[in-house]
């Protein structure tokens, strides 16, 4: 039995809850950076764009990502493959790849799943080690159209095409829908041009100034921006791409106390746009977007992407 779990926390918390079976952990942040749309071993664009933009050393990223293929494709070999991920935006990108290669490649005799809601469990990585052990009895066997509800999502989230994620219909595998509204909630807003994200991080500091760890806290408290699913080091690599929106009063983020700067207030209260004042350059799954005028921008107010 190889069980599959999306970060060291879930792994640390797995070791003591007295499960037979090997782990693999998955480190991987699909949704950050460009993707293929077969997924497998990172192309080496990709692990210098993680570098750049979330300061996740090339080389190492590179190592890091075969070896986790390769710990998936050794997996076939076993008698059960059990997925514990959780229902947020970040796990859902990285499971949509690993199903989409499951079935590309074959699945092992027997393909698991443990996806708790947010709701149900606030995390598997912070649970005591019964709880999550007392999860395993309830795994669900994954179907085939469970692996095709996989590969559709991946297809959609891979594609140049960001709206191909609504037409995704999944009744065989939870939190699809759900993973694209936040997909979608990441595209400039028609409104502000701020993402949901930049948009919950101006104002929290618009409340008061914060140190990072202090905006993290906040941020993972609120709902819509927990389903995100986004660690540290993506929020990090956020309120740097927010540039002149974001005072620090130190050099590294990490370590800042922010606030917000008048031009960050004006975009914040509807005066400005942001994308007048900083051009993106960005990578949502697979779209590309650059410059003051993005193909794509998202209307809050009817929930859906439009064409800018």
């Amino acid at each position: 039995m190889l069980h599959v779990v999306n970060g060291d926390g879930t792994a640390c918390v797995l070791a003591g809850a007295g499960l037979p079976g090997n782990v693999l952990v998955w480190r991987d942040i699909l949704v950050e950076g460009p993707v293929a749309l077969s997924p497998g071993p990172p192309a080496d664009a990709r692990a210098r764009w993680l570098e750049a933009r979330l300061h996740i050393e090339a080389a190492a990223y590179a190592r890091q990502a075969r070896a986790q293929w390769d710990g998936l494709r050794r997996g076939q070999a076993h008698d059960e493959v059990v997925l514990w991920f959780e229902q947020d935006h970040l796990c859902a990108g990285n499971l949509w790849a690993i199903l989409a290669w499951l079935g590309e490649h074959g699945a092992p005799p027997r393909l698991s799943l443990i996806y708790p809601s947010l709701d149900e469990v606030p995390g598997l990585g912070i649970v005591d080690a019964a709880r999550l052990g007392g999860l395993f009895p309830a795994r669900v066997p994954l179907a085939p159209e469970a692996l095709a509800a996989g590969r559709m999502a991946w297809a959609a989230y891979a594609s140049a095409d960001p709206s191909a994620g609504s037409a995704v219909s999944a009744a065989a595998l939870p939190f699809v829908a759900e993973a694209f509204r936040c997909h979608h909630g990441r595209f400039p807003s028609v409104a502000s041009g701020l993402s949901e994200v930049e948009q919950a991080v101006l104002g929290a500091l618009a409340e008061e100034p914060r140190h990072f760890d202090a905006l993290f806290r906040v941020l993972q408290a609120q709902p819509g921006i927990r389903r995100h699913g986004m660690g540290d080091v993506q929020l990090a690599a956020r309120v740097r791409d927010l540039g002149p929106l974001v005072a620090l009063d130190g050099p590294a983020v990490s370590a800042a106390r922010l606030s917000p700067t008048r031009l960050g207030l004006d975009v914040l209260e509807g005066r400005r746009d942001a994308l007048e004042a900083r051009p993106l350059d960005d990578w949502l799954g697979g779209v590309r977007l650059t410059g003051n005028r993005p193909g794509w921008r998202w209307n809050g107010a009817r929930e859906r992407l439009v064409r800018a």
